[in-house]
Protein backbone atom coordinates (compact mmCIF):
# COMPACT_ATOMS: atom_id res chain seq x y z
CA UNK A 1 0.00 0.00 0.00
CA UNK A 2 1.03 3.42 -1.12
CA UNK A 3 1.89 5.66 2.18
CA UNK A 4 -0.17 9.29 1.54
CA UNK A 5 3.33 10.88 3.22
CA UNK A 6 5.16 9.11 -0.03
CA UNK A 7 2.78 10.58 -2.55
CA UNK A 8 2.84 14.06 -0.60
CA UNK A 9 6.62 14.30 -0.98
CA UNK A 10 6.41 13.02 -4.42
CA UNK A 11 3.87 16.47 -5.56
CA UNK A 12 5.99 18.47 -3.85
CA UNK A 13 8.97 17.32 -6.02
CA UNK A 14 6.84 17.11 -8.87
CA UNK A 15 5.71 21.22 -7.99
CA UNK A 16 8.91 23.00 -7.46
CA UNK A 17 10.94 20.63 -10.24
CA UNK A 18 8.63 20.52 -13.11
CA UNK A 19 9.02 23.90 -15.57
CA UNK A 20 7.90 24.73 -19.05
CA UNK A 21 9.68 25.61 -22.15
CA UNK A 22 10.43 29.38 -20.61
CA UNK A 23 11.73 27.97 -17.53
CA UNK A 24 8.45 28.62 -15.33
CA UNK A 25 6.78 26.56 -13.14
CA UNK A 26 4.28 24.59 -14.08
CA UNK A 27 2.00 24.29 -10.76
CA UNK A 28 1.63 27.61 -8.65
CA UNK A 29 -0.20 25.83 -5.80
CA UNK A 30 -0.50 22.17 -4.66
CA UNK A 31 -2.90 20.53 -1.94
CA UNK A 32 -3.89 16.67 -1.27
CA UNK A 33 -7.85 16.25 -0.69
CA UNK A 34 -9.68 13.88 1.00
CA UNK A 35 -12.68 13.51 -1.63
CA UNK A 36 -14.97 15.76 -4.29
CA UNK A 37 -16.85 17.95 -1.09
CA UNK A 38 -13.20 18.62 -0.43
CA UNK A 39 -12.37 19.59 -3.56
CA UNK A 40 -15.49 21.68 -4.33
CA UNK A 41 -14.55 23.66 -0.88
CA UNK A 42 -10.52 24.03 -1.97
CA UNK A 43 -11.25 25.42 -5.21
CA UNK A 44 -13.53 27.70 -3.87
CA UNK A 45 -10.77 29.54 -1.89
CA UNK A 46 -8.36 29.77 -4.84
CA UNK A 47 -7.84 32.82 -6.84
CA UNK A 48 -6.88 32.65 -10.75
CA UNK A 49 -3.35 33.85 -9.58
CA UNK A 50 -2.63 30.24 -8.20
CA UNK A 51 -3.18 28.75 -11.62
CA UNK A 52 -2.61 26.25 -12.08
CA UNK A 53 -2.83 23.71 -9.36
CA UNK A 54 -1.90 20.61 -9.26
CA UNK A 55 -4.16 18.38 -6.20
CA UNK A 56 -4.12 15.02 -5.49
CA UNK A 57 -6.70 12.63 -4.50
CA UNK A 58 -6.31 10.57 -1.20
CA UNK A 59 -5.41 7.26 -3.08
CA UNK A 60 -8.54 4.43 -3.71
CA UNK A 61 -6.43 0.69 -2.03
CA UNK A 62 -7.83 -2.14 -3.42
CA UNK A 63 -6.64 -6.01 -3.74
CA UNK A 64 -5.88 -8.01 -6.92
CA UNK A 65 -4.57 -11.61 -7.29
CA UNK A 66 -4.60 -14.73 -5.53
CA UNK A 67 -2.77 -16.33 -2.46
CA UNK A 68 1.02 -15.75 -2.90
CA UNK A 69 0.40 -13.50 -5.83
CA UNK A 70 -1.88 -11.12 -4.33
CA UNK A 71 -0.44 -7.00 -4.54
CA UNK A 72 -2.19 -3.67 -3.61
CA UNK A 73 -3.58 -1.76 -6.58
CA UNK A 74 -3.30 1.90 -5.94
CA UNK A 75 -5.10 4.07 -7.55
CA UNK A 76 -4.08 7.50 -7.88
CA UNK A 77 -5.94 10.43 -9.48
CA UNK A 78 -4.28 14.26 -9.76
CA UNK A 79 -6.71 17.17 -11.08
CA UNK A 80 -4.56 19.94 -13.29
CA UNK A 81 -6.72 23.01 -13.21
CA UNK A 82 -6.63 26.82 -13.93
CA UNK A 83 -9.33 28.91 -11.63
CA UNK A 84 -11.31 30.27 -14.98
CA UNK A 85 -13.27 33.59 -15.11
CA UNK A 86 -15.89 33.38 -17.84
CA UNK A 87 -16.73 36.42 -18.55
CA UNK A 88 -13.05 37.08 -19.62
CA UNK A 89 -13.31 34.02 -22.27
CA UNK A 90 -14.94 33.86 -25.85
CA UNK A 91 -15.11 30.04 -27.18
CA UNK A 92 -11.94 29.89 -28.40
CA UNK A 93 -10.41 31.70 -25.46
CA UNK A 94 -12.52 29.17 -23.14
CA UNK A 95 -10.97 25.94 -25.34
CA UNK A 96 -7.03 27.44 -24.76
CA UNK A 97 -7.52 27.03 -20.95
CA UNK A 98 -7.96 23.56 -21.80
CA UNK A 99 -5.00 22.93 -24.39
CA UNK A 100 -2.88 24.95 -21.78
CA UNK A 101 -3.70 22.83 -18.76
CA UNK A 102 -3.66 19.59 -21.52
CA UNK A 103 -0.12 20.65 -22.07
CA UNK A 104 0.84 20.67 -18.07
CA UNK A 105 -1.40 17.43 -18.06
CA UNK A 106 1.04 15.85 -20.30
CA UNK A 107 4.25 16.88 -19.31
CA UNK A 108 2.93 15.88 -15.66
CA UNK A 109 2.24 12.09 -17.42
CA UNK A 110 5.83 12.57 -19.36
CA UNK A 111 7.61 13.09 -15.79
CA UNK A 112 5.41 10.18 -14.31
CA UNK A 113 7.34 7.67 -17.05
CA UNK A 114 10.54 9.15 -16.57
CA UNK A 115 10.82 8.88 -13.32
CA UNK A 116 9.81 5.25 -13.45
CA UNK A 117 12.45 4.68 -15.61
CA UNK A 118 15.15 6.62 -13.75
CA UNK A 119 16.43 4.08 -11.41
CA UNK A 120 18.52 6.44 -9.83
CA UNK A 121 16.32 8.93 -8.78
CA UNK A 122 14.59 9.71 -5.27
CA UNK A 123 11.10 8.35 -6.55
CA UNK A 124 12.15 5.08 -8.41
CA UNK A 125 10.78 2.57 -6.03
CA UNK A 126 7.53 4.33 -5.79
CA UNK A 127 6.99 4.40 -9.63
CA UNK A 128 8.57 1.25 -10.68
CA UNK A 129 4.75 0.22 -9.48
CA UNK A 130 2.94 2.04 -12.69
CA UNK A 131 1.04 0.47 -14.86
CA UNK A 132 1.61 2.87 -18.00
CA UNK A 133 -2.09 0.77 -19.27
CA UNK A 134 -3.93 2.30 -16.67
CA UNK A 135 -3.01 6.32 -17.42
CA UNK A 136 -6.13 8.17 -18.18
CA UNK A 137 -6.35 12.02 -18.52
CA UNK A 138 -9.89 13.18 -18.57
CA UNK A 139 -11.59 17.01 -18.93
CA UNK A 140 -12.74 18.84 -16.05
CA UNK A 141 -15.01 21.59 -16.81
CA UNK A 142 -16.82 24.10 -14.59
CA UNK A 143 -15.69 22.64 -11.09
CA UNK A 144 -16.47 25.61 -9.01
CA UNK A 145 -15.20 28.47 -11.21
CA UNK A 146 -12.04 25.75 -12.58
CA UNK A 147 -11.48 23.91 -15.83
CA UNK A 148 -8.42 21.36 -17.01
CA UNK A 149 -8.10 17.72 -17.17
CA UNK A 150 -7.75 14.83 -14.31
CA UNK A 151 -4.65 12.11 -14.50
CA UNK A 152 -5.68 8.80 -13.23
CA UNK A 153 -3.28 5.99 -12.73
CA UNK A 154 -2.65 2.47 -10.96
CA UNK A 155 0.17 1.40 -9.12
CA UNK A 156 0.58 -2.59 -8.35
CA UNK A 157 2.68 -2.82 -5.48
CA UNK A 158 3.64 -6.06 -3.98
CA UNK A 159 2.31 -6.57 0.03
Amino acid sequence: MLPINRLREYQAEICATLLDDEGNKLFNYADMIIDDSELSKLLKERVQDDNTFLIAVLPDYGMKGREDNAKWQNILQFFILDKTDYSEHDRDSFLNIFATTQYKASRFVYQLLEDKSNNDGVFCGFLSWLDESSISVTPVWKKEGCNGWTVTINLDSAL
